[in-house]
């Protein structure tokens, strides 16, 4: 029976795998165990009855052997395995009794005893590897599972995209069921927490399917918006808004995330065929464009050519250079009414315009240069004459002084004009100092008392009759009789110095009041204060000389306008090198515009002093 056991046991431990021997092997050695039980005499008898009914004994102790291994599980780690332990103890308590019952007659062991220590010892030292490395396995097991639980915790924790998140923890699952077996008190505490874990994924995978669908919903919602706004543009005639809009609306549209499939499959067709129907009608219109600026290139070379023939005109008088001034502005302000041309040769044709408008003004410029440099020297002639005539004017050698100023005069007038701004100031001036001589000379010469006197009574009477006047009758007849009032005042010359401002106070009121009656328009009033003024004027002493300073005056304004406007029309031609030139030169204009409206209005008080 022994050698049956033996020869068992040594078939056994010729396998490697303990788990596949353990149990087979536990019940091998209980029955050896209770073999060896019996004397070394009664063993050969025994055994002989023994080997008559070895089923006997292998039965009962069959059923007494305990599991000592148990049965493997297949199952991944969320089933708990039956541990080998218990197994492995009572092997090793089963190699443990029968060393301790054969020990005392260790030197009176039989052959198959010996053998069976033997193999007991190999067994065992397999099972301690065994043990260690399961425990070694153990432990690694868990310290993968628990990093698949930080995974999955990870997971759970950050990951919002729903396809990542469920391909991550399918991985992750697939890993677990993969993990080999380990210990009941393991298997429960990892299991509690990966159970947690899954539960957590599966209600925050909920939560993001029910914020996913609002994201789609919303987000359908906003592109039916841009797309709404995309047809509205079809109506946008303006192609400067239409261009922004459309880019807009793309924008918008590609910013906005994803929504329902189905819906989708509705909405992007018909946004991207208004899309290209919109651009069609930019290129439409830009088309039209092209069209439209070649056609402007072919007038504006032909104002180019104008203006490059004005340009290479040689000029020798002011009036001309004045003249060609408004034909070449009248060409520049044509130019900016044309509209654009074409970036690249439209940049070539209106450098050349420039260029030769430029080109004009520097040759006025350079005319008007030449005629300041005579200007300056007949200012230089003047002012040597106004500085004699200053020094002389206060002379009483009557005789010499006068001749004297009588060949100033001559001199001045044979002297060419000076710079417009110097001579009206220089012939004020000069005439002034003229008039002051002989302004003198006639008082010395004439005694006019009497005469004065005697006009003092005759203006009283014009007042008399003045304030006993009536208005109410036909306008025009008061007016004209009131100018005949005026004319009365003016004829009937000086009185004496000391009554003159009262004596022309008391008519002037006088006056005012009758024409304050007929409620006259301002022009009127303004020429018939004007016609009263000159009135005025030709009753003081030197009232001709009066006069004349006064046509003077607004001669010199009249210059003075004319200056100007040659002054803006010089500027203007600079204005093209500049940036804002169009405003600028609109700015330019209507000075000159004013300008010409002050000199009407100028010229006709001059007329009405030379008629005085």
């Amino acid at each position: 029976m022994k050698a049956e056991i033996i020869e068992k046991l040594q078939a056994l431990i010729a396998n490697d795998d303990v788990t596949a021997i353990q149990k087979e092997f536990g019940a091998l050695s209980s029955q050896y165990r209770n073999l060896a039980k019996t004397t070394s005499v009664q063993e050969d008898h025994e055994g002989e009855t023994a080997e008559g009914d070895p089923h006997h004994e292998d039965d009962s102790h069959n059923d007494e052997a305990p599991d000592m291994v148990g049965e493997g599980s297949d199952d991944p780690i969320s089933q708990p395995a039956a541990g080998p332990d218990s197994a492995s103890e009572d092997i090793s308590t089963a190699l443990e009794t029968t060393e301790a019952a054969t020990a005392p007659v260790a030197n009176e062991l039989s052959e198959h005893d010996k053998i069976f220590a033997e193999i007991s010892a190999i067994f065992r030292d397999k099972l301690s590897i065994f043990r260690e490395q399961k425990k070694r396995i153990e432990e690694e097991t868990i310290a993968t599972a628990k990093d698949l639980l930080e995974e999955i915790q990870k997971l759970v924790s950050t990951e919002e995209n729903i396809g990542k998140a469920f391909a991550g923890f399918n991985a992750i699952q697939e890993k677990w069921k993969s993990l080999p077996k380990v210990s009941n008190d393991a298997y429960r505490e990892l299991n509690h927490d990966y159970n947690k874990f899954v539960e957590r994924f599966f209600y925050n995978i909920n939560i993001y399917k029910e914020l996913k669908d609002l994201d789609l919903k919303h987000n359908l919602e906003q592109k039916l918006m841009v797309l709404e706004d995309q047809k509205k543009l079809v109506e946008e005639n303006d192609i400067r808004l239409l261009e922004v809009g459309v880019r807009l609306n793309q924008d918008r549209w590609n910013e906005i995330g994803p929504t329902f499939k189905e819906e989708w499959a509705k909405i992007k067709d018909e946004f991207w065929d208004i899309t290209k129907g919109i651009y069609k009608k930019i290129h439409d219109f830009y088309q039209v464009r092209r069209e439209e600026l070649d056609a402007n290139i072919i007038k504006k070379q032909e104002l180019l050519r104008k203006a490059d023939q004005l340009s290479k005109l040689q000029l020798k008088n002011t009036k001309k250079w004045n003249e060609k001034t408004d034909e070449i502005i009248a060409i520049q302000n044509e130019w900016k009414m044309i509209g654009p041309m074409p970036r690249e040769k439209g940049k070539e044709i209106a450098k050349a315009f420039r260029h030769v408008c430029d080109e004009f003004f520097k040759h006025k410029k350079a005319h008007f240069a030449e005629i300041k440099k005579v200007h300056d020297a007949n200012k230089e002639a003047k002012m040597n004459l106004l500085n004699d005539a200053n020094a002389s004017k206060e002379s009483t050698d009557w005789n010499q002084a006068a001749s004297k100023f009588k060949s100033l005069q001559s001199q001045w007038k044979n002297i060419g004009a000076a710079h417009p701004r110097d001579e009206n100031r220089l012939w004020r001036e000069f005439r002034a100092s003229c008039d002051h001589f002989f302004e003198s000379r006639k008082t010395f010469i004439g005694g006019e008392s009497d005469r004065q006197t005697e006009n003092l009574e005759l203006r009283k009477k014009v007042i008399e009759d003045l304030n006993a006047f009536k208005t109410d009758g036909n306008r025009e007849e008061a007016i004209n009789a009131l100018k005949e009032f005026s004319e009365s005042w003016r004829k009937i010359g000086h009185v004496p110095m000391a009554d003159k401002d009262a004596i022309y106070n008391t008519f002037k009121a006088a006056l005012d009041e009758k024409y304050s009656e007929l409620k006259l328009d301002r022009q009127t009033r303004d020429k018939l204060k004007l016609a009263d003024k000159v009135v005025t004027l030709k009753e003081n002493q030197g009232g001709d000389r009066l006069i004349r300073k006064e046509r003077d005056h607004i001669r010199h304004k009249i210059s003075r306008r004319e200056a100007d406007i040659v002054l803006y029309e010089n500027n203007i031609g600079f204005f093209a090198k500049s940036k804002g030139a169009d405003k600028l030169k609109e700015e330019v204009m209507r000075k000159i515009d004013k300008a010409k409206e002050e000199i009407n209005a100028l010229y006709e008080q001059l007329e009405v002093f030379d008629n005085a």
